[in-house]
C-alpha cells in the first residue's frame, strides 16, 4: 500500500496497492460514545473535523447535512456492518486495480477514499488537491455482486479522466454524460459478465421493469436528446436522463441506459475499451445525436 497522508489521521487498509485514506477509525470511535446527543455533537466536532477535505467533497454535491443527526443516531447499530464493508471495499479495489493495470487502462496511482456518510450516495469520483480520487460511502455499499460492480463502474469513471481529460470536468454537455456514464456501465459488463442488466445499471436486482420502461419510451428519450445534446448535464430540463427522478415519458437516469446501448454496440463493433474509456465530446455527442435520431420516431 502506498504511504497516506498522517496529518488527516489515515490508515487501516494494508491489503490494496492502492492509496487509501479511511475514516472509518473516527467513525467508529463516534459509534462508541454511548449518549446519543454527544455523539451526534461529536458528529462535526470530531469525526468531521477530522477530515475537513472529505466532508467538503461530500456535502458539495453527494451529501445531505440534514442527515448527520440520523446517521450518528444510527452508529451503534452500524458497527459490524461498517467493519465488514471496509475490509470488503479493500478486497474489492485490490482486484479491480490489477484488472484495470493488467489491460493498460489504469495510469499511475488509484486514490481512493473510504468513508461513512448519511446514507445518500454509494459512490462517486472527485478531484482533490490535482487528482481525482475514488470515494465509497460504506454505509451504502451495497452486498457481492452489486459491491464489486459498484467499485469497477467508479474507477472506470478515474481512468476516462486519465483518457479523455474533458471527462473531469465537474460538469458537461448531456451528450457526454450519457456516453462517460454509458462507457463505465458497458466496462463493468465487460470486466464481471454474467450479471443482470438491473445489476450493471442500477447496482441491484430488481429494476428489470425499468429496461422495458425505456425501451417503451425510446422514442420521448430521443427526442430530449435531440433537443438537449449540449445542456449541461446538472440542468432540470436533463435532469431525469441522469437523476433517480422521472418526468413524463422520461424514466429516470433512462441516460444511463442509453449510453450503454451505444458503448456495448462500439465494442460488439470492435472497439476496445481504450477506445471507448477515450471518447472525447466531440465523438460523444456524433453518437449520441446518431442514436437519438434514430430513435426519434
Amino acid at each position: 500500500m502506498a504511504p497516506v497522508d498522517a496529518s488527516s489521521c489515515l490508515a487501516s487498509c494494508e491489503c490494496v496497492p492502492v492509496e487509501i485514506v479511511s475514516t472509518v477509525g473516527a467513525w467508529q470511535e463516534l459509534a462508541e460514545i454511548p449518549d446519543a446527543d454527544d455523539r451526534v455533537a461529536a458528529w462535526t466536532t470530531s469525526y468531521e473535523a477530522r477530515f475537513p477535505w472529505v466532508f467538503e467533497v461530500y456535502y458539495s454535491a453527494w451529501g445531505a447535512p440534514s442527515r448527520r443527526r440520523e446517521a450518528a443516531l444510527q452508529a451503534p447499530t452500524l458497527k459490524d456492518q461498517i467493519t465488514a464493508a471496509e475490509d470488503r471495499a479493500c478486497h474489492l479495489l485490490d482486484q479491480a486495480e490489477n484488472d484495470f493495470r493488467e489491460r493498460g487502462l489504469l495510469q499511475g496511482e488509484l486514490r481512493a477514499v473510504l468513508m461513512v456518510g448519511g446514507h445518500t450516495s454509494n459512490g462517486w469520483v472527485a478531484e482533490h488537491n490535482g487528482h481525482r480520487s475514488l470515494f465509497l460511502a460504506l454505509e451504502y455499499l451495497g452486498t457481492a455482486p452489486y459491491d464489486d460492480l459498484l467499485v469497477v463502474h467508479e474507477i472506470t469513471h478515474v481512468v476516462q479522466s486519465q483518457l479523455s481529460p474533458s471527462t473531469g470536468a465537474r460538469k458537461y454537455g448531456s451528450s457526454l454524460a450519457v456516453m462517460v456514464e454509458g462507457a463505465a456501465t458497458a466496462t463493468s459488463r465487460a470486466l464481471r459478465p454474467g450479471h443482470t442488466d438491473s445489476a450493471y445499471l442500477w447496482m441491484d436486482g430488481h429494476h428489470e421493469a425499468w429496461l422495458d420502461e425505456c425501451n417503451a419510451n425510446a422514442a420521448a428519450i430521443a427526442s430530449l436528446l435531440l433537443r438537449h445534446a449540449d445542456t449541461p448535464d446538472d440542468d432540470e430540463e436533463v435532469a431525469p436522463l441522469f437523476r433517480n427522478r422521472a418526468t413524463p415519458g422520461i424514466p429516470a437516469r433512462s441516460g444511463y441506459w442509453v449510453g450503454e446501448l451505444i458503448a456495448r454496440g462500439m465494442l460488439q463493433d470492435g472497439y476496445g475499451l481504450h477506445d471507448l474509456l477515450s471518447l472525447g465530446p466531440a465523438e460523444a455527442r456524433d453518437r449520441v445525436l446518431a442514436w437519438a435520431r434514430t430513435n426519434d420516431r
